[in-house]
């Protein structure tokens, strides 16, 4: 039964044990994606020349659906002007909001323009009847969409990417690990310091009962005959 217990406990560790270590290789990947983020004029994540973005509205469905994270491929400035009809790309866009804040969408090209060696694109969401209203300038062009998207985890990715969210699934959990790993490093110490002081098992302790109660039984017996020897000394005396 103890060793039942005692694997048991083993594999309860080792299981926790890897839990822990998946969610602080997660915690390392989003946290370098955040500041990668972060360093880039675009606010795009670029990692070995290769960005990582959320689809934010539906144009793209059903090739690309909203909440979707997408990789693309970052263009060289000569790839950038030699995109063709059919490529989906993501793009600086400008100001659509009107927010002062600058804009990225990822549509596909469906015209190619060259006036005089200056490139730009026609491009048009899938399920759009329109083109975009304004072509897209080569050097707006961020990179490439190759196939590659991980469905609705791009909600994930936007909440982990805001101070609030960051806070609270990485650092809030990894202080808490790292706490965690902190008392199981003191409570190391102390075993390694009391290693040469002898431990009292349930064996010994149960020892020492039996032991207890025997004493006390002849305590018992030798108060019983105390009285007896008493009185027959008494009685020998008034004889």
């Amino acid at each position: 039964m103890e060793n039942q217990k005692s694997t048991a406990k083993k594999v309860v560790t080792v299981i926790v044990n890897i839990l822990i270590w998946l969610f602080i290789a997660f915690a390392v990947i989003v946290t370098i994606l955040t500041f990668a983020a972060q360093s880039n004029s675009n606010g795009i994540p670029s990692i070995g020349g290769k960005t990582i973005l959320t689809v934010q509205t539906s144009s793209m469905e059903p090739v690309i659906m909203q909440g979707d994270i997408i990789i693309g491929r970052k263009l060289t400035t000569k790839e950038q002007k030699t995109l063709k009809v059919g490529d989906v790309i993501t793009f600086n866009a400008g100001d659509l909001t009107g927010d002062g804040v600058a804009d990225i969408n990822t549509h596909k090209i469906i015209e190619v323009n060259d006036k005089n060696g200056e490139i730009s694109y026609v491009t048009k969401g899938e399920n759009r009847e329109v083109a975009d209203e304004t072509p897209v300038k080569s050097q707006d062009v961020i990179c490439i969409y190759e196939g590659t998207r991980f469905a609705k985890l791009g909600r994930v990715l936007d909440y982990l990417s805001k101070p609030q969210g960051f806070l609270v699934v990485i650092v809030l959990p990894l202080v808490l690990f790292f706490l965690y790993e902190l008392v199981a490093f003191v409570r190391k110490v102390i075993q390694v310091k009391t290693a040469g002081t002898k431990q009292i098992t349930e064996a010994d302790e149960e020892l020492i009962r039996q032991k207890a109660v025997e004493e006390y039984i002849k305590a018992q017996k030798a108060a019983e005959e105390a009285p007896k020897e008493t009185t027959e000394t008494t009685e020998g005396q008034e004889g």
